[in-house]
């Protein structure tokens, strides 16, 4: 084989490779297709996912329970009263953000109780 032939058939290689790349780019970016598969495979847990959806946000809105307290000259006033529910929200805020963050943080944690569990483990042994 001649150097052009070489040249011409490793042209041809990093063409086909350049196009399989491509392809699988193409594939790995195709949200719809993914998701069409992802329905076809598994079709129940989607459809209580919808159905859980639909309830949490079809549900009824309650109403804070209202105390009427007269002003001084007799008219009266609504105050609302803090309940549980009030007090939840926070904790679901922070337990959101705790799910956001958990991820970058697993890495320091995991090496972190590394450290302590080899830490301990020579205390053990000596």
């Amino acid at each position: 084989m001649s150097n052009k032939e070489a040249i011409l058939e490793e042209l041809r290689r990093s063409r086909l490779a350049i196009a399989s790349d491509t392809a699988a780019i193409a594939e790995e970016f195709n949200i719809l297709g993914k998701l069409r598969r992802s329905v076809t495979s598994r079709p129940f847990a989607w459809l209580g996912g919808a159905a859980a959806l639909g309830y949490i946000f079809s549900r009824p809105k309650t109403k804070k329970p209202t105390k009427n307290t007269p002003l001084i000259d007799g008219t009266p006033t609504e105050k609302t009263i803090p309940t549980a529910k009030d007090r939840q929200h926070w904790l679901m805020t922070a337990f959101g953000i705790f799910k956001m963050v958990f991820p970058f943080i697993r890495p320091a944690l995991s090496a972190y109780a590394a450290r302590r569990l080899g830490e301990f483990t020579e205390k053990i042994g000596r």
